[in-house]
């Protein structure tokens, strides 16, 4: 009885509102029946009442306390889309925040192997895409600096990345043809050909391929 009237008093305090008096609540009912199946909801509600708030920090020391204090539990799905939610939400600044966005990624990547199909798949599948956005546009910045500074190994490194690891960003098409004309500059001209077909394979249409087309054939021009 105790247990479950801690557990209404932190719902209660939830709806008001007062989302630290809630989450005190659910840990106290969580800690008087800890064999309880409600005690892995419990530290699941306190997790969730920080996060209403956007208190991402406390969010994220609850759900990964209640990983480790549960790991059968069958809402275990919620928490890891919570938990990867919240790292994504502590994204300020995407130059700076690397590591939150690589914890996103890791916890919306369980998601989508764990739990194909489900609800939380299909959101995380959505966020991974943001994020992978985020991460090309970062590689793509640091290879058009090596690029302009004439650095074209760790240029041609920091393209390729874009090119194997976040090929369904809309940073490939320039990564590939910034491959061939780098190549092309080294005068590895069958290393350029190579990628220029993969450019034009996938991307024949875009602005990227004509540019690339130019680099073989000068007298090309657009019509």
């Amino acid at each position: 009885m105790q247990m479950s009237n801690a557990y209404k008093e932190g719902y209660l305090e939830l709806e008001n509102g007062d989302v630290f008096v809630a989450a005190k609540k659910f840990n106290e009912a969580e800690l008087l029946f800890p064999q309880s199946p409600w005690a892995a909801k419990s530290a699941i509600m306190a997790a969730y009442a920080y996060y209403t708030e956007n208190y991402y920090s406390d969010v994220i020391f609850e759900l990964e306390r209640y990983l480790i204090t549960y790991p059968n539990d069958k809402d275990k799905v919620y928490a890891h889309f919570l938990l990867g939610m919240s790292f994504y939400e502590l994204i300020v600044d995407e130059k700076k925040d690397l590591k939150s966005m690589l914890d996103a990624k890791e916890q919306f990547d369980f998601i989508i192997k764990e739990y194909p199909g489900t609800e939380f798949a299909n959101d995380a599948e959505y966020k991974i895409d943001l994020i992978n956005q985020t991460l090309a546009a970062k590689e793509m910045y640091i290879a058009r600096f090596y690029l302009d500074k004439a650095k074209w190994i760790p240029a041609l490194n920091r393209f390729k990345i874009v090119v194997n690891d976040y090929s369904t960003t809309i940073y490939a098409e320039e990564a590939l043809h910034r491959i061939v004309e780098i190549y092309y500059t080294l005068g590895l001209i069958d290393e350029a050909k190579k990628y220029a077909g993969t450019l034009g394979y996938n991307y024949q249409s875009s602005k990227w391929y004509k540019n690339t087309y130019k680099i073989f054939n000068r007298k090309y021009k657009d019509s």
